[in-house]
């Protein structure tokens, strides 16, 4: 492990020392990361934290006693707090890892890559000059992409496409892939300002700022960004009735 004076102040925290070493052998093969402390129980890791101030904790959820979940919700103060990265071998804890603001969520067994990205977002997480927890106010996106989970800021969003039995999420920068059907993130995004506008798109009302009509009853939406999207006559009146610029 190559750690210079700014290297990322890691702690790993998880009861089977197995899966901890791992970990730690994984972390110990990336450039300025430093292992501060590893630690078998969730109480151990409240004291290692308090003690240590690392800046990203890796952490369990399926512990005995004070679970990972409880940990997270414990650690440091609303404005000087480590990023949480879940690392779990069970994917049904994502939505509760979104609720106590995880940076990522990692599934098990974690290969080199998938380690490496991890903590590339952990870093860009941990820059900040403040960590606070996202107000109530500022809901996140649950997304799931294969093994892995993002968590992108609703407000973030400007359009959902549909891609085959997929979807593709369009933020100003990044796109993400989600395995889900247009029907449930309309439901989802729907009391967020987000409309349905063609049966392969789904738009972020508050982004659009005009509208050009394109024959056959369709138009073209575009974006504060300038992207430009085709509604459809059928979803146009879901438009209306957001949109009134």
């Amino acid at each position: 492990m190559t750690a210079g004076g700014n290297a990322l102040r890691v702690m790993v925290v998880d009861d089977e020392p197995t899966a901890r070493q791992r970990i730690v052998r994984l972390l110990g093969e990336i450039p300025d990361v430093a292992v501060v402390a590893e630690c078998g129980s969730g109480r151990e890791a409240l004291a290692e934290a308090a003690a240590r101030r690392p800046d990203v904790v890796f952490l369990d959820i399926a512990m005995p006693g004070l679970d990972g979940l409880d940990v997270a919700r414990r650690l440091g103060t609303p404005d000087a707090r480590p990023v949480v990265v879940f690392v779990t071998a069970y994917d049904e804890h994502a939505l509760a890892a979104f609720r106590v603001h995880a940076a990522d969520y990692v599934l098990k067994p974690v290969d080199r890559e998938r380690m490496r990205d991890a903590v590339e977002h952990a870093r860009r997480s941990a820059g900040r000059a403040a960590r606070p927890a996202p107000a109530e106010g500022a809901p996140r996106f649950a997304v799931r992409d294969g093994r892995r989970a993002h968590f992108v800021p609703v407000a973030d969003i400007l359009w959902v496409e549909s891609f085959g039995n997929y979807a593709r999420l369009h933020t100003a920068a990044a796109r993400f892939i989600h395995r889900a059907t247009m029907e449930a993130i309309a439901a989802q995004l729907a009391p967020h300002g987000f409309v349905r506008i063609h049966r392969t798109a789904i738009v972020n009302a508050a982004r659009v700022v005009r509208l050009r009509p394109a024959g056959n009853g369709e138009y073209d939406a575009y974006l504060d960004t300038g992207a430009r999207l085709r509604v459809s006559r059928t979803f146009r009146p879901n438009l209306d009735a957001l949109w009134t610029g």
